[in-house]
């Protein structure tokens, strides 16, 4: 945590390991109470997934699960295939590329099964809530695959190019907001990042709901390694944080914040905003408009 008035809003992550595998898991009490908690991980073994993963179970609320890749010069691929079992019936549905899973509050998921794994991948969680709550639900004995009813869920992610010259922003970038899931009071982004720079010119700015944004290295075997020096004013003070390991920051509503600098890059890194809104609506207090 950095130190200042506004410190306690930049969160170093803390990953846990197993067999290889690493994981983060923040929950709101982590996040400065906000009604958001995330999963971030990377996964390389093939077989079953342990955890929540492994047994049939549905959350109260809104979930959305993302399987990315880690190769900054080939976005959109996996380089894995991976199944999830949806609804009361099992549905079995394939992911081989990068996708996002929108998961109603009620809805039966899992388990999740990697059938083939050439090159580790990534997986992040986004949960509308502070806390982590599930339900177990046990097979019904009576899965049925002729007809996938759930496939509207299941929603290929396709980084698209920004064609970036100048500044920090995305190089490859997908955003989804609560039109595109169902409804939910999120709006996420997924983007990949190597330029140099300040990221808007507009900055500062300021939401009108809770945001915590996402900073992620692609070396699934280095979780605590960026790859990146980034440089973020957080307050109407203009108050300097600087982090070169993976980080959270949360921004909660009605807080101005950036601009954000992208002070040194070494390797490519990956970012998310998640925003607690069904659209993405923002205030800026500077620049260009």
């Amino acid at each position: 945590m950095s130190d200042g008035k506004y410190g306690h809003l930049v969160k170093k992550l803390k990953y846990e390991a197993s067999h290889g595998e690493y994981m983060t898991m923040p929950r709101g009490a982590d996040l400065e109470g906000i009604n958001l908690s995330f999963a971030w991980g990377y996964r390389r073994k093939v077989g079953a997934w342990g955890g929540d993963g492994g047994v049939r179970h549905a959350h109260p609320y809104g979930e959305c699960l993302l399987f990315t890749g880690l190769d900054y010069d080939n976005p959109n691929y996996l380089g894995a295939e991976i199944e999830l079992a949806m609804g009361e019936e099992g549905e079995k549905h394939v992911i081989d590329s990068p996708t996002v899973v929108i998961l109603p509050p009620g809805f039966p998921h899992c388990p999740l099964v990697s059938r083939k794994v050439d090159k580790p991948f990534g997986f992040l969680a986004i949960s509308l809530d502070a806390e982590h709550k599930m339900a177990e639900i046990p097979a019904s004995g009576e899965e049925s695959q002729s007809e996938l009813k759930y496939r509207h869920l299941v929603k290929k992610l396709e980084l698209r190019d920004t064609k970036r010259k100048t500044g920090g922003n995305a190089d490859f970038i997908e955003w989804w907001s609560g039109k595109d899931m169902e409804g939910f009071n999120l709006n996420f982004t997924w983007a990949f990042h190597t330029g140099i720079g300040a990221w808007h010119e507009q900055d500062p700015h300021v939401h009108p709901n809770d945001e915590a944004l996402l900073f992620v290295g692609l070396d699934p075997d280095n979780p605590n390694y960026l790859g990146v020096e980034i440089e973020i004013a957080m307050g109407e003070e203009q108050e300097i944080h600087v982090f070169d390991t993976p980080t959270v920051v949360v921004a909660p509503k009605g807080l101005v914040h950036c601009p954000l600098i992208t002070r040194r890059v070494d390797k490519p890194y990956s970012f998310s905003a998640m925003s607690l809104n069904t659209e993405h609506e923002t205030t800026w207090l500077g620049g260009k408009k």
